[in-house]
C-alpha cells in the first residue's frame, strides 16, 4: 500500500511540474520583463530593418462580444511609425470556458496596420500557438509561442507572455 501511495504522489508531482512550463502568475511577470511578448519586426523592401516592439495599449479580453458565444481579445502596438504600429484582435471561444494551458483557436483574426492606407496591410491568419498560460477573475495571462504574421508592411513574430485585463463586454 506505501509503494501505491509513493507512485501515486511522484506520478502526481510530475504532472504537476510538467503542467507548470506554461503558466506564470502576474506578479512573477511584472518581475521579469524579458517574458513579456515582444514582436520583432522585419520590414519587407530594399532596406530591411528589423526591430522590436511590444503591446503598450492595455491588451484586454471581453468575456461576451457581438458574436454569441465568443469573448474578444484586442491589443496594439506603442509605435509611432507606420511599419511598428500596429494592432492585434481576435474572436474565440467564451475565456470563462477555457483553462490554463488550452491552446486559443480563433474563429476570427486580425492583425493590421493603423496607419496604413495600404489595404495589404491586413492578415487574417498566422502561425504559432496561442494559449492560456494564467487567468483570474480580472485578468489573463496570453503566451504566444513563436506567433508569426506576414502583410505587404513585413514579416512579424511576437514570443512572450501578454497580461491583459479581463472585463465584462
Amino acid at each position: 500500500m506505501k509503494r501505491l501511495f509513493f507512485a501515486f504522489f511522484a506520478i502526481t508531482i510530475m504532472a504537476s511540474s510538467c503542467s507548470k512550463d506554461s503558466y506564470i502568475s502576474p506578479e512573477e511577470l511584472f518581475k521579469d520583463s524579458s517574458k513579456v511578448a515582444k514582436t520583432t519586426i522585419t520590414t519587407k523592401g530594399e532596406d530591411p530593418e528589423t526591430a522590436v516592439a511590444t503591446f503598450k495599449k492595455h491588451p484586454v479580453i471581453t468575456k461576451r462580444s457581438d458574436i454569441a458565444g465568443q469573448s474578444w481579445f484586442w491589443a496594439a502596438s506603442g509605435g509611432k511609425m507606420v511599419y511598428d504600429t500596429f494592432y492585434l484582435s481576435m474572436y474565440f471561444e467564451n475565456v470563462d470556458n477555457l483553462k490554463v494551458g488550452d491552446t486559443i483557436s480563433p474563429s476570427r483574426f486580425t492583425f493590421s496596420f493603423g496607419y496604413s492606407s495600404d489595404s495589404a496591410a491586413t492578415t487574417n491568419t498566422y502561425e504559432g500557438t496561442i494559449s492560456i498560460a494564467d487567468k483570474g477573475d480580472d485578468y489573463v495571462i496570453l503566451l504566444f509561442d513563436k506567433v508569426g504574421f506576414s502583410c505587404s508592411m513585413g514579416d512579424y513574430l511576437t514570443d512572450g507572455y501578454l497580461y491583459c485585463s479581463l472585463v465584462d463586454s
